[in-house]
């Protein structure tokens, strides 16, 4: 297909010349312009793959023009051309979208060489980003579907678990004699209606565990853990069951062992399922050991790790096995059952709590799984916030939506009174922030309040002023002297794109408004 050129210049007998060398020459379609008006307007009703414009024309430039180009119509190649070329012309030119820098006077066979090669480079870039956004759509649509499969997920496993339990209740009344005595067939089709009712419940609540995991809503009650109890209690749990299967259980712990920072039910969820997966895979006669450290060169994590030596995991699998619904192929998990789901759960559960967990195994040695939680440090409610804004950052990343962090700090307050205050703010923030999506939280630590607005930078200024009013007329009434409420507020994407640099934007220009 032939390829279209507009050039724009002032001068007459620069176009005419131009026009004859890339019509003869070049054998391009070719239209002319006197200025940047003209060429708008032409580019509007006609195709074109590139603009040769002259850098200095009256009403629009030929910098402004390639700007105006790059913005409306960025698949046209440009290249400007001048007669008072330098290195700052050429650089600005290329900036404002441009794809080369002529100077006067012309080489034709030049000319015709480097225009060629703008516009292949230009096709290049379109059949790239042509390509960019088709993956992009399909990312998005694959995104959808996730989340309309999890939704379901989510829905179908909630009202199966009603019915299911009524089940449940009525075989666990009829094996218990409540309704009347049961022969031996009887009893034995019960308690098998029983097992694969608790089956089923297993499995829902693994979906459940699951959706609410990957949809953020995992309600995590993050507090100062004695480690120690923990451990001893899921041991003293297991140990009957590896007893039965000749399984010697050992507990190997430090005399000295400081407490950590999480959830104390998804702590002893994450051990019961990787203690409960040991003792699947660890023939008679074999060892499991619970064990936990601080880590000497990871300054604030303790280390938990359970040991066993069952039959291992091959290689090629390890870098699979925390994935959803994936189990070893020709293992004892398919004679065990399961969905496949434990492990991920499992490291979904370890990552809302700032952890990690990795796994070392070989096969017919055994496998070691090691997951980490912050030691504590006191109150530490830093590590909620932390998991909440990454959360947060992450959601809107992926719905390419804005995320406004909004800090206020109470100043040149005694500690006893800034507590009330901080109480007194978070209820004007509540007032004041209007959507129910946003998300509040009081760093008492700190006496910092901290709100996620899913908000552009335009409307988190909104809010800021709302709340600023808002905290003028409640708490400068109520305090004989107004406490001092400072506001830093940063917006993604506009001023940040990652959680670490919103926050560190949001406390500059907390700082600035000292």
């Amino acid at each position: 297909m032939e390829k279209g050129i507009l050039i724009v210049d002032d001068e007459k007998d620069i176009r005419q010349l131009l026009y004859q060398a890339l019509t003869q020459m070049g054998g391009y379609r070719v239209e002319v312009a006197k200025d940047g008006e003209e060429a708008l307007q032409k580019i509007e009703n006609s195709k074109f793959d590139l603009v040769l414009t002259d850098m200095r024309m009256p009403k629009m430039d030929g910098l402004q023009l390639v700007k105006e180009i790059s913005k409306k119509r960025p698949e046209i190649a440009t290249v400007v051309m001048s007669g008072h070329g330098s290195i700052d012309a050429a650089l600005e030119a290329v900036r404002r979208g441009a794809s080369d820098f002529l100077s006067k006077p012309f080489n034709l066979p030049e000319i015709l060489l480097r225009l060629n090669k703008a516009m292949e480079e230009r096709a290049r870039l379109n059949q790239m980003s042509k390509l960019i956004n088709q993956l992009e759509e399909s990312i998005a649509e694959l995104k959808k579907l996730d989340q309309i499969k999890s939704e379901f997920v989510a829905v179908a496993s909630h009202e199966l678990r009603t019915p299911l339990t009524a089940i449940k209740n009525a075989v666990q009344l009829l094996l218990m004699e409540k309704v009347g005595e049961l022969n031996e067939n009887q009893k034995k089709f019960l308690a098998m209606a029983e097992r694969n009712i608790n089956r089923l419940m297993n499995i829902l609540n693994d979906l459940l565990n699951l959706s609410r995991i990957e949809s953020g809503k995992m309600v995590m009650k993050l507090e100062e853990l004695n480690l120690r109890s923990i451990l001893e209690l899921i041991y003293f749990s297991f140990k009957p069951q590896a007893e039965e299967k000749s399984i010697q259980l050992r507990l190997d712990l430090p005399a000295e062992l400081p407490p950590v920072y999480g959830d104390k039910e998804k702590v002893e969820q994450i051990l019961s399922n990787l203690v409960s997966n040991s003792l699947k895979f660890t023939p008679e006669k074999g060892e499991i050991v619970i064990s936990a450290e601080p880590i000497a060169d990871e300054e604030g994590m303790m280390a938990i790790a359970v040991k066993d030596t069952g039959i291992g995991i091959p290689a090629e699998h390890l870098d699979k096995i925390f994935e959803k619904f994936y189990q070893v192929e020709n293992s004892l998990q398919r004679s065990h059952g399961g969905t496949g789901l434990g492990l991920a759960i499992t490291k979904g559960l370890v990552e809302a709590q700032k952890g990690k967990i990795f796994v070392h195994s070989e096969p017919e040695k055994g496998s070691t799984f090691t997951f980490t939680l912050p030691i504590s440090q006191g109150e530490r409610r830093e590590v909620q916030f932390r998991y909440v804004l990454d959360r947060e950052f992450q959601r809107a990343r992926d719905n390419q939506s804005p995320l406004s962090l909004l800090l206020a700090e109470i100043r040149d307050v005694p500690g006893e009174e800034k507590e009330v205050i901080l109480q007194e703010l978070e209820n004007i923030a509540r007032e004041s922030i209007r959507r129910k999506s946003d998300i509040i939280l009081a760093r008492e630590k700190e006496k910092i309040l901290v709100a996620l607005l899913g908000v552009d930078k335009e409307g988190a200024q909104v809010v800021r002023q709302r709340f600023q009013e808002n905290i003028q007329k409640k708490l400068d009434a109520k305090w004989p002297s107004p406490p001092k409420v400072k506001i830093g507020i940063a917006t993604f994407p506009e001023e940040a794109l990652s959680p670490r640099e919103l926050y560190q934007k949001a406390q500059e220009d907390l700082q600035s408004k000292s």
